[in-house]
């Protein structure tokens, strides 16, 4: 069994990835910036709706599988919520290691 303070860390993390994301917007930092902490964020909230349901994913690829497989495919989030992950996943991906510009408005 997941331990509760997993749940409560990592809700942390992502409160303060999500702060540091606003940070960044307000004052002028790259895109990359912010998709970077938007994502971290949305993982952490992830990770933690996932610990508080018992499941202990390994990777940021199971933290997206099991994430819609549970609360998702579960009904209690929205298939949004879900793409939304999988999106931000993406536009991380390509903020750190690609070389084209983010074409998403990150400040929305």
């Amino acid at each position: 069994m997941v331990e509760r303070t997993y749940v409560e860390e990592e809700f942390s993390k992502a409160c303060e990835a999500l702060l540091d994301a606003q940070s960044l917007a307000e004052s002028g930092g790259s895109d990359a910036g912010i998709v970077n902490r938007l994502y971290y964020a949305c993982f952490h909230a992830a990770q933690a709706a996932l610990y508080d349901r018992g499941v202990d994913p390994s990777s940021h690829g199971a933290v997206r599988n099991r994430f819609g497989e549970h609360p998702v495919l579960d009904g209690e989030l929205s298939r949004d919520h879900g793409r939304l992950l999988t999106t931000l996943a993406d536009l991380r991906r390509q903020a750190d290691y690609g070389y084209a510009p983010i074409d998403e408005d990150v400040n929305a």
